[in-house]
């Protein structure tokens, strides 16, 4: 949570004179919320409030998205379009694919997927929402899918707590997103020659903004920390001579309800629009598609890649809003 977006709820405080470093998940809504100056209020206040609940922040953020996912309806009909655009966008190639952020498996096609490659490795946080995608395919898509169910892609939920009470310096946001990567690379086991993140960039610091109180330098930080630690988990697991493409969102249509405007318009025309309004000011995209292009290439993973290049955007109907969603793709050298 962000100290501008404090001031706009309805608040409960834990009473103490410090600022406030948490926001209670179990009972945040969009008009309430419960801040805490540290973990230890924030535990008394879990306890005196909501019972007996797992006192890590990350078994409650991990329990949350299995019941997310299990609740959420099909979607498969209204991502059609974005679905298309990401099978059109993914890479050529064919062996085996890795697909990062699968979640619910609606924003892929795994029967088109099963014909070009001979296995589909689907990783997410949530190991039985992948688990259920599977089960729903034909009995030869089935035999083509291989899970990697609990992995953290942000790599850093576990510090969802300790973190809170001390934010790291520089040099530990840096090391921790090295040993991250390779962390979720060991777990993963191998390369491949296509890999796929599927607009989950977004998602990552997602529980952090949920749960905590923070400058916008310290968000700035963190979203540079799971960004780094996304890219390089991506271009990790793609082999030499292999291709890799990410989709991520940038910016959504409650922030400029413009963009409904442009639903049926090309990506060419969605461009000029946001460029314009990026010129006036008007609005910022996280994260922005040149920025994220210029820091890869001149990261230490930019030696490592060829034909690094940002898609045209296009737009995501996530029925509650429109998505702005930008491509990254690279071939791995």
């Amino acid at each position: 949570m962000s100290d501008s977006a404090v001031v706009e709820l309805d608040l409960q405080r834990c009473g103490c004179s410090r600022d406030p470093r948490r926001v209670c998940d179990l009972c945040r809504t969009p008009q309430h919320a419960f801040l805490a100056c540290s973990l230890s209020c924030l535990r008394s206040h879990q306890q005196a409030e909501h019972g007996a609940v797992p006192p890590e922040t990350a078994r409650r953020v991990r329990q949350a998205q299995h019941d997310m996912n299990r609740r959420a309806p099909d979607a498969s009909d209204w991502y059609s379009p974005h679905r298309r655009r990401l099978m059109d966008e993914l890479p050529g190639g064919s062996g085996d694919l890795c697909v990062f952020g699968a979640g619910n498996c609606a924003d892929i096609d795994l029967e088109y997927l099963a014909k070009r490659f001979q296995e589909i490795h689907l990783v997410d946080l949530d190991g039985a929402a992948i688990e259920r995608s599977r089960e729903r395919q034909p009995k030869a898509v089935r035999e083509r899918i291989v899970l990697h169910g609990d992995r953290d892609l942000s790599g850093i939920l576990q510090h969802l707590d300790d973190w809170s009470e001390r934010f790291p310096s520089d040099a530990e946001l840096e090391q921790t997103s090295l040993r991250a990567a390779h962390a979720l690379l060991q777990s993963i086991g191998r390369p491949f020659d296509v890999t796929l993140s599927t607009c989950v960039l977004s998602q990552l610091v997602l529980p952090f903004q949920e749960t905590w109180v923070m400058t916008e330098e310290e968000w700035d930080k963190l979203s540079a920390c799971t960004t780094a630690v996304h890219l390089a988990t991506l271009c990790g697991a793609t082999r030499q001579g292999g291709s890799g493409f990410m989709a991520f969102d940038v910016l959504s249509s409650d922030h400029l309800p413009g963009l409904l405007a442009y639903r049926d318009r090309s990506g060419t025309e969605l461009q000029a629009f946001v460029e314009q309004q990026l010129a006036s000011e008007q609005v910022s995209l996280n994260p922005d598609p040149t920025e994220l292009l210029a820091n890869l290439s001149s990261s230490g993973l930019g030696a490592a890649l060829t034909g690094v290049r940002v898609t045209l955007p296009w737009l995501w109907d996530i029925k509650s809003a429109q998505q702005l969603v930008y491509g990254l793709g690279f071939q791995r050298q």
